[in-house]
């Protein structure tokens, strides 16, 4: 037998309007189906929304959109006042007719979580749209369906679609047909379509919600809840199934708005339901994590009906109330409901009011003998809570009776409450009792009484527990650093190393490691290892090594986005993903930027004053690609500023001058800039430097510490006449200062010592002259009088260069203070006035000399 035609088929042949054998006076009435005057039906949009979803282009969400939007639009017309007459009412209205028989008040059972409600209902007549002519042709397809002959029905339904698109009792037969063949799917959307024509029927969209959910379509189960409550809305067990759908996904004001709205529809004199309710809402808000929501519906559950409450009821109230830190509420529940009376020191006077008892503190108690243990523990937290200590341990007797295997978590209850207000040697002894039991032998209840013997100075025990919580949860990051803190406060600093050891062989950091990892930086740190302290650093910082290309392109790269740039073209995009992950801010790790940035501070500070600047240079590299230092402007220039006094120590002027000149260029008018790059390029091999100086002097002539540094290079390479230009043009604007002075007489003398120098004694006077005003401006010290003694000795005036070395040798250093060694020059002066007697013959007195001055 050949399969019927689908839907989509059929209704495509439907709107293409494809009637062969009718006329063209017909072709204007296809639109139109004449039937009785109150039966006159206009075909509306929703057969072409109806063709689309059966056909693929939209999809069952799109068309609920459409379909909601377009009655918000006809419910807005009707608010406006429009004449119901001039309102285009969709062809998919029904007319509604209530019974006279559904005025019984609806009712409503609980059992096992779910929901049945017999409310009062309204039943729905629903008139056919179908023309009298089609009516016969759906009768006949409804017989064919009972009688089991699918294929016939199915045709039959088929062929009233194609004549009649918005007649809602052949989707519903097609819906029937394919859930009783088992497609729940193919039913399902037949199912919808019928209830889009015929929307105002709440069981059907129940029905359609629980097919949905049949099949795991959570979003189309709550649509069709939605329309059942709007034509239902006193339907209990839909808005209940439709609260536990918003939950399942995971919305849960929605859900707490279904769960208020039972409550209210409810009503409040069915006391036994209203209460069964109460409890369910409650828990379902406290699963949620909505606490104060929850104690006020069993709060409100207590007023209405307290003859109804139960143990059990009391002891979630209580919990809630002591989650939210209201212990004067759960003291007021706990007194009304489980009659504890308190005697204050008024005297015998008992009080049963929360007032009193704040105002007079309770000297006793009388607890009923008859109430359940867990509620007479509560009462004893809660008296903890409010400092009321007298009655305790007449109320906690009982419970230091029982088996701390069976009432651990009683026991622990009342350990954190002492614990909470200080009161250790209290929660040291509940605590003491556990941790002896089989079952409660844990490490959460040994790091609590750790926590205890801490807080009371009992060091040697604390770490002792402590150890035993490492033994019972090795990856316990918390316990692993308290204990290291108690064994640094002991005095065993390699054991306190050894805590906080940890296996770090896989390359991923594990984000519960990360902190672990911090404390042990901080703590290598204290104790001056800095080399391992860089290494621990690195794996918080950097998430792998760089090769060599890509420090290339860090280097000849400016800005952090260039960098990185440079790198992925060289290296690769996942290289370049992989550099910019910091391993110590993945989610989970506790730490911030910030506590990023300080460790790095604190590690180039400790390789800096330990002396180890060969790690230093390395750390401060690979700092430079790490998105922590580039954050900010200001980071990344103090990080720069680090890598650069890292190449100065260690003498590495090739990645020294590549930083120095960007630096210089940005910092020119700042001599301590050109200082610094003098001091760099003096480790450079090449002269690439000299380059760059002249082509800044070109821009800048007016500049003195490029002309200085343009003397500099020229005295060193010889060329003496353009050293003497350079000094010259500076001298011009700074003839006061005493190092160009210097330089300029320095010059001189040089020129003069050449072989074949012209004028030479001309020249010696006018070096001698600079020589002398630099004496003048300087002032007599150590400094000058060496750097004239070794003029003269250039010269080989020995006479009077033996006169400025011994006046050097008398005066003591130019600068004085805690780095005075450093500028004293009197061994230099010794040894080059050593050189003289030895020329000269006089061997005992430069070897007095060499003895008293040169020999450490």
């Amino acid at each position: 037998m050949d399969n019927p035609k689908g839907p989509m088929e059929l209704f495509l042949e439907q709107s293409r309007g494809a009637d062969n054998t009718s006329d063209n006076d017909d072709e204007e009435e296809v639109d139109r189906m004449d039937v009785d005057d109150e039966d006159e039906m206009v075909l509306q949009p929703e057969s072409a929304l109806t063709i689309k979803y059966l056909q693929g282009d939209i999809s069952f969400l799109q068309l609920k959109e459409i379909l909601d939007n377009k009655q918000v639009k006809e419910d807005a017309k009707r608010t406006v006042g429009h004449d119901a007459e001039s309102v285009k009412v969709p062809a998919l209205k029904q007319e509604i007719h209530e019974s006279g028989s559904s005025a019984n008040e609806g009712q409503m059972d609980v059992s096992d979580g779910g929901w049945s409600s017999s409310s009062p209902k309204k039943t729905y007549k629903k008139r056919s749209r179908l023309p009298r002519d089609l009516q016969g042709l759906m009768g006949e397809a409804n017989l064919k369906f009972a009688r089991g002959q699918h294929s016939e029905a199915i045709a039959m339904c088929m062929e009233v679609i194609r004549l009649a698109p918005t007649a809602p009792d052949p989707f519903r037969t097609l819906g029937m047909l394919y859930e009783e063949t088992g497609d729940i799917e193919k039913a399902l959307e037949y199912s919808l379509i019928a209830a889009h024509l015929s929307p105002n029927d709440a069981e059907e969209w129940i029905k359609l919600a629980e097919m949905a959910i049949e099949l795991e379509k959570l979003k189309q189960a709550l649509y069709c809840y939605n329309k059942a409550i709007k034509y239902d809305p006193n339907n209990l067990s839909s808005i209940w199934e439709r609260s536990a759908l918003y939950e399942k996904l995971g919305e849960q004001k929605k859900t707490m708005e279904g769960y208020q709205q039972l409550l209210q529809l409810l009503p409040k004199d069915d006391g036994p339901k209203y209460f069964q309710l109460a409890r369910d809402v409650t828990k379902s808000h406290h699963s949620m994590g909505n606490t104060k929501s929850a104690a006020e519906t069993l709060s409100e559950a207590f007023q209405l009906h307290p003859s109804l409450i139960t143990s059990e009821d009391v002891n979630l109230l209580v919990e809630l109330y002591l989650t939210m830190k209201e212990y004067d509420s759960a003291l007021s529940v706990l007194l009304k409901q489980c009659g504890i009376v308190l005697v204050t020191d008024e005297g015998p006077a008992i009080s049963t009011e929360v007032s009193a008892v704040t105002k007079h503190g309770p000297i006793s108690c009388q607890v009923p003998d008859a109430i359940p243990i867990d509620l007479r523990v509560k009462f004893a937290v809660v008296m903890i809570h409010l400092r009321h200590l007298k009655p305790l341990k007449a109320v906690l007797s009982p419970l230091l009776e029982e088996n701390p295997n069976e009432m651990g978590d009683l026991y622990l209850d009342v350990g954190e409450a002492y614990m909470e207000h200080g009161d250790y040697e209290m929660a040291l002894d509940i605590l003491a009792r556990l941790i002896k039991s089989q079952k409660y032998n844990l490490a959460a209840v040994w790091l609590k009484y750790a926590e205890c013997q801490n807080a009371l100075g009992d060091l040697q025990n604390a770490a002792q527990s402590y150890r035993h919580v490492v033994e019972l949860a090795p990856t316990h990051m918390a316990a692993r650093v308290s204990l290291s803190n108690l064994q640094q406060q002991l005095g065993r600093p390699e054991e306190a190393l050894k805590v906080l050891s940890q296996d770090h062989s896989n390359q991923e950091l594990d984000p519960q490691e990360a902190q672990l990892l911090m404390h042990r930086c901080m703590l290598l740190h204290s104790q001056g290892k800095m080399a391992e302290c860089c290494k621990v650093a690195r794996k918080l910082l950097f998430s792998c090594q760089i090769p060599p290309e890509a420090k290339n392109c860090l280097i000849n790269a400016t800005g952090f986005r260039t960098k990185m740039e440079s790198i992925r073209m060289v290296m690769g995009v996942a290289y370049e993903q992989k550099l910019k992950t910091v391993p110590g801010l993945q989610p989970g790790t506790g730490l911030s930027v910030e506590d990023l940035w300080d460790l790095y501070i604190k590690v180039c500070d400790g390789l800096t004053e330990t002396g180890l600047c060969e790690e230093l240079q390395e750390f401060a590299f690979d700092a430079l690609s790490s998105p922590v230092i580039n954050t900010e402007q200001d980071k990344q220039a103090h990080a720069e500023w680090i890598f650069l006094i890292a190449c100065v120590l260690s003498e590495n002027g090739f990645y020294g001058y590549k930083f120095i000149k960007e630096i210089a260029l940005k910092e020119f008018e700042n001599n301590r800039v050109w200082n610094l790059f003098r001091q760099i390029i003096g480790m450079v091999q090449d002269i690439r430097y000299n380059r760059f100086l002249l082509r800044l002097m070109i821009k800048h002539p007016e500049n003195p510490a490029l002309g200085m540094l343009n003397g500099h290079s020229s005295l060193a390479f010889g060329t003496y006449k353009s050293a003497l230009g350079e000094y010259v043009s500076v001298y011009r604007q700074l003839p006061e200062d005493p190092l160009v002075n210097l330089c300029i007489g320095m010059t001189f003398i040089n020129m003069a010592s050449q072989k074949f120098t012209a004028r030479r004694h001309s020249v010696v006077i006018q070096g001698c002259a600079f020589l002398n005003q630099y004496k003048e401006l300087r002032g007599e010290c150590q400094e000058v009088y060496y750097n004239l003694g070794r003029a003269m000795h250039q010269l080989g005036l020995y006479h009077a260069a033996i006169y400025y070395y011994e006046q050097a040798l008398a005066l003591p250093p130019a600068i004085r203070g805690d780095e005075e060694n450093m500028f004293d020059l009197r061994r230099e002066t010794a040894y080059n006035l050593a050189l003289i007697y030895r020329n000269s013959g006089s061997k005992n007195m430069a070897q007095m000399l060499l003895q008293k001055y040169c020999i450490i």
